[in-house]
């Protein structure tokens, strides 16, 4: 599919840039893995669903059920003792928590991190990388004909209730 093509590059280049602002400000960068005082996800564009439904479907039962029993409606459905269970597949905004982003024209940071003068190059376009995003979701929406996967956005608590073999059944329709 075109759309996990288009993806899996904007996900390259979000990883691109903050590797790159890590390298320059790391020791002062207070937001990294393990980190989880952002992490309220509530929902994800279903193309974002796609390597999280493949993790899924490889965890252990009591893995699964953890996340589909998770009680604390705070914090991310896949955050597990501060840590984030989905780390390498986390979707776009998780990818861009805490770093410089530029917002409506105003730089906003993690206050974890404020403090610290980034250089403009250092500063990400999130509205630039949603709109990527908002037109490759809406093209992964076209290539795929999965009703749970027919929206806008996923609720990850409403989805993850749902029982257990349409999620994975949706996973043996995306399998690449």
């Amino acid at each position: 599919m075109k759309s996990l093509y288009y993806y899996n590059e904007l996900v390259k280049r979000i990883d691109a840039f903050t590797s790159d602002v890590t390298a320059v400000y790391g020791t002062l960068l207070q937001c990294k893995e393990g980190c989880s005082e952002c992490c309220i996800l509530e929902s994800v564009f279903p193309i974002e669903m796609v390597d999280i439904l493949h993790w899924y479907s490889n965890q252990s039962p009591s893995v699964r059920e953890a996340i589909t029993n998770t009680k604390d409606n705070e914090y991310c459905i896949f955050l597990h003792e501060h840590t984030c269970r989905i780390y390498p597949y986390r979707p776009i905004i998780c990818r861009t928590h805490g770093y410089p982003i530029m917002v409506n024209a105003t730089i906003d940071v993690c206050p974890c991190n404020n403090g610290i003068q980034f250089a403009t190059h250092h500063i990400l376009n999130v509205e630039h990388c949603n709109s990527m995003l908002a037109g490759i979701n809406l093209l992964f929406i076209k290539e795929v004909n999965i009703p749970l996967l027919q929206k806008e956005r996923i609720d990850l608590r409403t989805f993850f209730q749902s029982s257990e073999s349409d999620i994975l059944s949706i996973v043996h329709s995306l399998k690449r």
